[in-house]
């Protein structure tokens, strides 16, 4: 009869269950994306598909917060338990984001420049950072000058292409409000329908005044305090995506090699895809073409996908490493 570890024996028994369960996910969200994509005349997604995504990609999150949490729980990750807390408060913020956002944009109709989804983001952010530096940290980085230069290249670059993506909306937006030049003939034309539509306006402007928002009224106010910090927000958001993506790739070259390096691959493959995804995101709403429910969100939900899958085989390799490889039989 062989005495073996509990925990262990289950861990091993519901990690291929877990990962089935994080791909199934995956696939999921992205044959949702792909067979029901279909805008209406106004080019918005109809709202069963808006609920859908949101369902996939928060459900997603949440789940990747409980698998973190989990680690946090075991005393056998090798990794250390406050790493995976704080991952996991992060990702947990994250689905509050996505709870906010989904009430203020698909519930109440509302566009805000900043709302309250987006300081649980941005803490979102601040957590995931101190989560994957304190798996950086312990290590002693002893990096060769190849993989320095790495590092250095993958973080350049991604401040060069959010410099790219600011400046190419900058232009878009001129583009769009530059003035229109008439000619002679038609000046006249112009200027009719200009009073014509300014006589209409004076008409309907009574019936269009009210707001047709169905938001309480402390989110209406919150929202007009809020405008104002619209330009720190979306610079604070800017910094997490580059702090991520940098500390992203010093995991991939920290833990290259080794027994526990399949765990941050797949982290920092999760910070690659909330990058793009976020970049994506920033094009579209500088540009003023931002429809929810665009293909590249799904790069959010895989971004989940991969923390979900990071902590299950993080979790794997730290309870198998510490199982005893004697076994006494009576």
């Amino acid at each position: 009869m062989s005495k073996s570890s509990t925990p262990a024996s289950t861990s091993s028994s519901s990690t291929p269950l877990l990962v089935g369960v994080c791909l199934a996910w995956g696939i999921a969200t992205l044959l949702f994306f792909l067979l029901f994509t279909a805008p209406g005349e106004d080019g918005a997604q109809p709202g069963w598909f808006l609920l859908g995504i949101n369902v996939f990609e928060t459900g997603a999150f949440l789940l990747a917060s409980i698998l973190c949490f989990r680690n946090w729980r075991s005393t056998q990750i090798a990794s250390g338990r406050n790493v995976w807390f704080w991952i996991g408060l992060g990702l947990l913020f994250y689905v509050l984001g996505n709870v906010m956002f989904f009430l203020w944009g698909t519930i109440w109709g509302l566009d805000p420049a900043v709302s309250l989804g987006d300081f649980f983001y941005i803490f979102s952010y601040v957590f995931l950072a101190a989560g994957m530096f304190k798996a950086v940290l312990p290590r002693r980085l002893n990096l060769e000058m190849p993989q320095w230069l790495i590092v250095l290249g993958v973080g350049l670059g991604g401040v060069l292409l959010a410099i790219f993506v600011k400046v190419v909306a900058l232009e878009a937006a001129v583009v769009t409000t530059a003035p229109t030049v008439t000619t002679a003939p038609t000046v006249y034309v112009a200027q009719a329908e200009t009073m014509a539509k300014a006589d209409i306006a004076l008409v309907v402007a009574p019936e269009t005044s009210e707001d047709p928002s169905n938001a309480p009224a402390w989110v209406l106010e919150m929202d007009q305090r809020l405008e104002p910090l619209s330009d720190g927000v979306g610079l604070m958001y800017l910094i997490g995506d580059i702090v991520l993506l940098i500390i992203a790739s010093t995991l991939l070259v920290a833990f290259w090699g080794g027994r526990y390096s399949q765990s941050w691959k797949l982290i920092a493959i999760a910070a690659f895809c909330l990058y793009i995804a976020d970049m994506f995101f920033a094009y579209a709403v500088n540009t003023g073409t931002y429809v929810e429910g665009s293909l590249w969100e799904v790069f959010w939900t895989f971004s989940a996908v991969f923390f979900g899958l990071g902590a299950v085989v993080e979790h794997a390799v730290s309870v198998t490493s510490r199982r005893s490889p004697r076994r006494r039989r009576g």
